[in-house]
């Protein structure tokens, strides 16, 4: 009902009602399951639905009054943010993304002037290869103009954890994908609903080609809610952008007479520009606008528009506007900088392996573009804004695992091939460094030949200073100083001591004073009886306890 007009006339309407397993976390009351990989691994029902309710809108459209919004002008963009896993894993946010989309097709066909917004080149990928019908259909409205790519990214990545490498790759991917298959160069960064943004976003934002950013999460401050909502946001490096907060402060709006009414009254920028954007239609889930949150911005006359339109003529018309400068910190989620440990790891190796894979492989003269190419876009979808920061439900960690460790392994594979190529085969022995800095006489970010020496024997090891005996438990023998000519080990060395860790208090978390202290147990039976006894001996001491 949410995503269809049902007109009726007094027939007999059947209903057939169809509930997907994602628990709402947010709506109070709700006790989703902890665990949506036990729900789906049992066979009694998850959820039971105890309560429906149907409802009959019955009025007159014409009783609206129109919203006098005075000099200030508002422009309403469809939109459904649809998140690439977050309830759902990834195979449910594509089929998500066909279901919402064709619904939005299907609309501009009943309603010419209407804008429909999708970011997220991803998901167009998805919709590319398990709907072609459906993405010609999307390209075709792009061309006609009612359907608008915005976004940038290849997600909406989360701005914190990730690398400024990753940050790079997720607008190179974005935009060259919406280049390439939809002739279209977007201008927009948009991250409505990503946990904080880095004050070097800025500077790659405009390196990018791009000159607008809009978000409103920072609207859900707990503390310290924004001040503006246009202005320019400048960076580190003095680069700077101008940004858009929609004072509606959500993404999701409904498009009613009191909402769109309090959008224009709160707007706090009204003494240095006179526009405000207002995102409408169902999201998270996905579903966007419905026919009668179009129709009801033709009562209000609020006018459909595009958001690059809206941008365009905002940046140029605004004077005076206030610069907020640094980081966008966002005063909530501050526990996904360690929610989900594992992903993070493996977010960490598979950004430093593909990094040398890249630099070894063309170091070697054989680029791997398609391995390559899959390998970071992999790694970039897990870079999501609830896969990343860990926010998701545990199924969609247990495929993220799954994808970032075959993205490290892919790595590895291609930075083999590549140092194989580049050293080739013979005695001497080629040692790489990718870090930035010189390591043991090998230059940064790249490698040099050595000869094999023969330094280690079965149990001795040694070089022009010294010669040293290893038992075949381990234990150093001897150490022979070549340069004085004597012998310098004093009794047995590399000898492992092994403590009781049983402190006092607090578990393993202290190490007591008395660690050292060493007894030996000795139990005796006289018939019914033991008797156990701890024989000791301190450290410097003569007496026997």
């Amino acid at each position: 009902p949410n995503h269809r007009a049902l007109p009726v006339d007094g027939q007999h309407v059947d209903f057939f009602l169809e509930a997907a397993a994602n628990p709402m976390t947010t709506l109070s009351g709700a006790e989703p399951a902890t665990s949506m990989i036990a729900m789906r691994k049992s066979a009694e029902p998850a959820f039971l639905l105890s309560q429906a309710e149907l409802m009959l809108w019955d009025g007159d459209p014409s009783s609206l009054a129109r919203l006098e919004l005075g000099g200030h002008r508002i422009t309403a963009v469809g939109h459904a943010h649809i998140d690439t896993a977050w309830l759902w894993p990834l195979r449910e946010a594509r089929r998500k993304c066909a279901r919402s989309w064709s619904t939005q097709l299907a609309l501009m066909d009943e309603h010419p002037d209407y804008v429909f917004a999708a970011s997220q080149p991803a998901q167009y990928a998805w919709v590319k290869e398990s709907y072609p019908d459906l993405y010609e259909r999307i390209k075709a409205a792009a061309s006609a103009g009612q359907w608008e790519p915005v976004g940038a990214m290849w997600v909406e990545a989360d701005c914190n954890l990730p690398s400024g490498e990753s940050l790079v790759r997720q607008l190179l991917h974005g935009k060259r994908f919406f280049m390439q298959e939809l002739g279209y160069e977007t201008r927009v960064v948009w991250l409505p609903d990503v946990f904080g943004y880095p004050g070097n976003l800025p500077q790659l934002i405009k390196e990018s080609g791009c000159d607008y950013f809009l978000t409103q999460k920072l609207s859900w401050n707990d503390t310290n809610k924004p001040e503006h909502h246009t202005f320019w946001w400048e960076g580190i490096d003095g680069s700077r952008v101008f940004t858009h907060f929609p004072p509606a402060d959500t993404y999701n709006g409904d498009l009613t007479a009191d909402q769109v009414e309090r959008s224009a009254r709160s707007f706090k920028d009204a003494a240095h520009s006179n526009r405000s954007l207002y995102l409408f239609g169902f999201g998270d889930g996905g579903g966007g606008p419905t026919a009668e949150m179009i129709e009801s911005a033709q009562q209000l006359g609020v006018p459909l528009g595009r958001a690059s339109d809206f941008f365009e003529h905002a940046s140029a018309e605004a004077h005076d506007l206030v610069t907020v400068r640094g980081e966008l910190y966002f005063e909530l989620h501050r526990g996904t900088y360690t929610s989900q440990a594992r992903t993070k790891l493996l977010n960490r190796r598979a950004q430093d392996a593909l990094r040398e894979a890249e630099m070894w492989s063309v170091a070697a003269g054989s680029y791997p573009r398609e391995e390559l190419d899959q390998a970071w876009k992999t790694l970039l979808t897990n870079q999501f804004h609830d896969i990343l920061p860990g926010s998701s439900i545990d199924w969609v960690y247990e495929d993220a695992e799954r994808d970032l460790a075959a993205v490290v392994a892919a790595a590895e594979d291609m930075t083999s091939r590549a140092t194989d190529s580049i050293a080739g085969r013979g005695p001497k022995v080629a040692v790489f460094n990718a870090t930035s800095h010189s390591r043991g006489g090998v230059p940064p970010c790249g490698w040099t030949v050595l000869e094999k020496r023969p330094l280690v024997s079965s149990t001795s090891l040694e070089n022009e200073l010294l010669r040293v005996e290893v038992g075949g438990n381990g234990v150093v023998s001897s150490i022979w100083d070549k340069e004085i000519g004597r012998e310098v080990l004093g009794g047995p060395g590399n000898v492992l001591e092994l403590h009781e860790d049983n402190p006092r208090r607090w578990d393993a978390w202290d190490l007591d004073i008395e660690h050292r202290d060493s007894f030996v147990t000795v139990g005796r039976r006289f018939g019914d009886s033991t008797v156990t006894q701890a024989i000791s001996l301190e450290p410097g001491s003569r007496v026997i306890l």
